[in-house]
Order: C-alpha cells, then sequence, then structure tokens
C-alpha cells in the first residue's frame, strides 16, 4: 500500500483528536488527558511491537525516538492548553498548520526538495490558518 491511504486516515483520527480532545477538557484537565493520551499510545504501539515482532533498537533509533517522543510529549500537552482556553475551531486549525513547518525543517536538515505547487500549497496553507483560525 502506498503513503496516501494511511495520510488520509490520519487525517480523520487527527480530526476525531481534536474534537474528542475538546470534549475531555469539559470533564478532565489538560494534563490528565494528556496522561491518557501517553498511556494509550503506550499500549497500542506496545502491543503493535508485540504482534508485529519488532527489530533490535540501535542507540541512535532509541536517542532520535526519545526526542520524538518528548516534542510529541511537549506538543500534545501545549495543544490540550490551548485547546483548554480556546475554541476548537480556532485552536486545531493553527496547531494543524505544524506540517508546513515539518516541510520547511525537511528541506533544511533532510535535503528534501518542494515543488513550486507544494511551497504554493504551503502559503496556502499558512493562509488559512491567519483566515480560520485567527479570525475572531
Amino acid at each position: 500500500m502506498t503513503w496516501f491511504p494511511y495520510a488520509l486516515t490520519a487525517v480523520v483520527a487527527f480530526a476525531l483528536w481534536g474534537l474528542l480532545g475538546r470534549l475531555a477538557l469539559d470533564h478532565a484537565t489538560w494534563s490528565q488527558v494528556s496522561l491518557l493520551f501517553g498511556v494509550v499510545t503506550v499500549l497500542l504501539f506496545a502491543s503493535a511491537g508485540v504482534v508485529r515482532g519488532g527489530s533490535g533498537w540501535t542507540t541512535r533509533g532509541l536517542a532520535l525516538g526519545a526526542l520524538t517522543g518528548l516534542a510529541g510529549a511537549v506538543g500534545i500537552g501545549l495543544f490540550y492548553l490551548a485547546l483548554e482556553r480556546g475554541p476548537a475551531s480556532q485552536v486545531v486549525p493553527v496547531i494543524g498548520v505544524y506540517p508546513v513547518l515539518t516541510a520547511v525543517l525537511a528541506v533544511v536538515f533532510l535535503s528534501d526538495r518542494l515543488t513550486a505547487l507544494q511551497t504554493a500549497g504551503a502559503v496556502m496553507a499558512v493562509a488559512g490558518v491567519l483566515v480560520v483560525g485567527l479570525a475572531a
């Protein structure tokens, strides 16, 4: 299977994550919701590793995985703090522009290339955040 069906399914999962996260914050604190996110993540992927049979860990893999987890944990906590203090219709689009920053970082650090069309799409995504997310 190519990457595209996974990406589209991820979009649906992230949309539900934003909606359910806002609903959860009506009944729990941002730190409780963040903790539950972490617990469910560990349980889900630990079981996936057992089922699929994981390969050995390398030092570099552990280090990069830990940094990924740290960045994700900080992002999740800040996402829930923002969602606790603002409307989902504004918070989620602003947070959702992170792929543009990822694309820029990939160009700088991974030597990825963006086509003119991809660059235009990134600019439109940022413009969309300004229109939808920041318009009060």
